[in-house]
């Protein structure tokens, strides 16, 4: 058995895509290249490809990373140019690298930090988004409610919860190099997280009320685990 840890991208062209439809182009992808994929036991095996952390739809990301895991020894060049010829539009391989024995650990229970970056549209001058950025870091906290549909006996209610956005955050949010983009490094635990709209709303309902939330773009820079990259955890 063979366990490669993969870095692939989602491009714009992927942006409105579920992260189920993205895992099946992988897939897909993966039985094109001809490669020696490992399935589960049952009446619906499946394959042995496991995701890092779930995308949502409108995200796209620079590196997402996924394990796969082959039924036969294959050498990396190998491996990697099968894959990287048969990949769709919008997602390409960046690195491959074997997962060497007794080193192979779940990455969702290694991943502690998300780095994203939200591009505002350009009727958010610089000066306010800089403003709005110093007066979210100065704030001791942010409250935030978040809404869910209600599941069992509260079916068909909407349930409320104020969450501090500001205690999920890794660091404070600062401005990126390109313009109108701001960068958030956001906590992933077992006690949860935010995601990237409800940091996008917050600034909206706080600071920026003119702001098309919808009009903010989402791109997943990267994934670590105390401060290094999953690629170079292995």
């Amino acid at each position: 058995m063979t366990v490669f840890r993969i870095e692939i991208t989602k491009e714009e062209q992927l942006r409105y895509i579920s992260h189920l439809d993205y895992a099946n182009l992988l897939q897909r992808a993966i039985r094109r290249a001809g490669l020696p994929a490992a399935y589960s036991e049952g009446f619906n095996p499946h394959m042995k490809v496991s995701f890092a952390s779930a995308m949502a739809v409108g995200v796209t990301a620079d590196a997402e990373y996924a394990d796969v895991e082959l039924t036969n020894n294959i050498c990396q060049p190998e491996f990697f140019d099968k894959l990287k010829a048969v990949l769709p539009a919008g997602m390409k391989l960046l690195r491959a690298k074997e997962i060497t024995s007794g080193r192979h650990q779940s990455m969702n229970a290694l991943v502690d930090t998300a780095l994203y970056e939200m591009k505002f549209p350009d009727d958010i001058t610089a000066d306010e988004l800089q403003a709005t950025i110093d007066q979210f870091n100065a704030a001791p906290t942010l409250i935030f409610v978040r809404e869910k549909q209600g599941k069992g006996a509260k079916k068909g209610r909407i349930i409320k919860k104020e969450i501090d956005i500001k205690q999920f955050l890794a660091s404070a949010l600062t401005a990126g190099e390109a313009d109108n983009v701001v960068l958030a490094a956001i906590k992933v635990s077992p006690l949860g997280s935010i995601k990237p709209i409800e940091i996008i709303n917050a600034l909206k309902i706080n600071y920026l009320p003119t702001l098309d939330s919808n009009a903010v773009l989402i791109n997943r820079k990267t994934l670590s685990a105390g401060g290094k990259n999953l690629m170079d955890l292995i």
